[in-house]
């Protein structure tokens, strides 16, 4: 999800209808510049160069997260059909899919079947001390500076260093009343790990050994 504003203006986007090292292609209707869906960045045209604002997402059931968030509201639209097919990450296909944290050429994979592992992920990036919190029931991460917290998974929940229970979609204390403590939140992208691999081959992969 990216914001549309650049540089003061509010663009609109179409679907091109072509890919890009297996990625779908968007134009905006203002310069007709090609745009790639899964890094927010354009590849050619009038704004080639140019980087929409990653706005943090939540891939996941209306199950699991209608259960946690009941006032949520819901923007209708019609299931989508044709070539893009289904997105398909379950317990079943976890090997095939990572977690991109970062935006641009500063990004870092972190691997679903480690995720599942770990729960919990205490790392360091792009000069950050972050946490990646992985939700096995929803199958989803979420990535947020830390703010000098340390974190676990306790059995039934992400703690902090006093014990108290965070809410991995949303980066704060659960029962928070307000968002002083609320962690900042680090872009972070479902990726088919080949198709991630294609973008940023010489990227770091958490987990991966150092080359020699």
């Amino acid at each position: 999800m990216y914001g549309r504003e650049l540089d003061g203006e509010i663009l609109e986007f179409g679907h091109e209808g072509i890919l890009y090292r297996n990625s779908f292609i968007m134009y905006d209707r203002g310069t007709e510049s090609l745009w790639v869906h899964t890094t927010g960045q354009s590849v050619k045209g009038q704004l080639k160069g140019k980087q929409l604002t990653f706005i943090p997402s939540t891939v996941t059931s209306w199950g699991v997260w209608s259960a946690r968030h009941p006032q949520t509201v819901v923007l209708e639209g019609k299931r989508a059909r044709g070539m893009m097919g289904a997105f398909s990450l379950t317990a079943k296909t976890a090997e095939r899919y990572g977690v991109s944290v970062g935006q641009g050429d500063d990004v870092k994979l972190y691997p679903i079947v480690a995720l599942q592992k770990a729960r919990v992920v205490l790392d360091q990036f792009a000069g950050r001390d972050i946490v990646v919190f992985f939700d096995d029931q929803g199958m989803h991460a979420t990535a947020f500076e830390r703010g000098g917290h340390t974190f676990r998974w306790s059995g039934a929940s992400f703690v902090d260093e006093r014990g108290r229970a965070w809410d991995a979609s949303l980066g704060q204390p659960i029962g928070a009343r307000d968002a002083s403590e609320q962690l900042i939140p680090l872009p972070a992208t479902t990726f088919l790990i080949h198709r991630w691999k294609g973008f940023y081959p010489t990227s770091e992969i958490f987990g991966a050994p150092e080359p020699e």
